[in-house]
């Protein structure tokens, strides 16, 4: 969760539907009014009017005093559906802020709004809004707007506040993938225990992590220390597994469209299988046609794995020299 400075624009209000029609109405009792001299119309326009005044005024208290957060999830994966938490936090001490919605920005598209009905004085409410990835790596989290039709929906009032952020978007797990069976390589040490899953507790603790499981946490060191902590096991595991992406774009491909989505396909598969393999306790990396990712140890997050290949960009395969070529013919 990350708190800016404020940075936001000047307000801004426009009438709604409602109130345009509302403001037609009144128009015409004015005119009616001037016309026909009548002090009961006077008085109606008077009212109207005075409508309209107290609409702008009581929105403007709605949006004082506002105070933003925005709270990322730990994971996002594209194509599933996620949500992201929006803190407001009223500073005024007597008045409260109703009917109040935020709309985020993410790559330059606005995404739905997350709504509040009332936020009390001095009081904080959270609230979220559904967000899809429909692609994986960086996704830049720009300006938020601040909206209310607050009290009678005549007028739509607000204004924008700059909140840079950046979203880390996993590759798409798929949901069936086979992951073949690991044999030691000829040659292997012996196998050496390693923390992660497995049957035999190693005597330490460590705090609890996101993901760990509920049968893990040690309850009677976590009532003496006051936080969670989880049991450490070991595993004997020295299996390694080098799994490997063909990012290299050939230069004779005809049509790009159609190697791009077998590429994303087979980093959905390696991101599915890597971590298939780390919760068995096998350690993996993955190899490109550029680069290697790190090597993360069997019963870890997933998590550089993860990053890696969300990252991962295809290289075009450099062409021969056109020299070689004319030689290769004439020969």
């Amino acid at each position: 969760m990350r708190i800016f400075g404020r940075r936001r624009g000047r307000r801004k209000f426009r009438l709604t539907r409602e109130g345009r029609a509302f403001l037609f109405v009144t128009v015409g009792v004015g005119l009616a009014a001037v016309n026909t001299a009548n002090n009961l119309l006077y008085l109606l326009l008077g009212l109207l009017l005075s409508l309209l005044l107290v609409s702008g005024v009581l929105s403007d208290l709605a949006l004082w005093k506002l105070q933003i957060k925005r709270k990322l999830p730990t994971r996002i994966f594209a194509g599933k559906s996620s949500l992201i938490d929006v803190t407001l936090l009223n500073g005024k001490r007597w008045l409260s802020s109703v009917s109040v919605e935020t709309i985020d920005e993410l790559d330059g598209i606005e995404t739905e709004p997350a709504r509040f009905v009332r936020i009390g004085p001095g009081q904080t409410e959270v609230n979220s809004y559904g967000f899809q990835a429909a692609r994986r790596g960086i996704v830049e989290l720009g300006t938020m707007r601040v909206l209310t039709r607050y009290p009678f929906g005549l007028i739509e009032k607000g204004y924008t506040i700059f909140r840079p952020d950046e979203i880390m978007v996993y590759p798409q797990l798929l949901d069936h993938v086979a992951t073949p069976p690991i044999q030691p390589l000829p040659g292997d040490s012996s196998p050496m225990p390693r923390t992660g899953r497995g049957s035999e507790f190693a005597g330490s603790v460590r705090f609890y992590r996101e993901g760990d499981e509920a049968r893990d946490i040690h309850w009677r060191r976590t009532a003496s220390r006051g936080d969670l902590v989880v049991r450490e096991h070991e595993q004997e595991s020295s299996a390694v597994v080098t799994l490997s992406v063909d990012n290299v774009l050939p230069s004779g491909v005809e049509d790009e469209a159609a190697w791009q989505e077998r590429f994303e396909r087979s980093i959905s598969e390696v991101a599915t299988v890597a971590s298939a393999y780390l919760s068995q306790g096998v350690s993996v990396r993955v190899q490109t046609g550029d680069g290697a990712s790190p090597l993360v140890a069997g019963g870890t997050p997933p998590d550089p794995i993860w990053r890696f290949l969300a990252l991962l960009q295809p290289v075009r395969a450099k062409a021969p020299p056109g020299g070689q070529k004319h030689k290769k013919q004439a020969a």
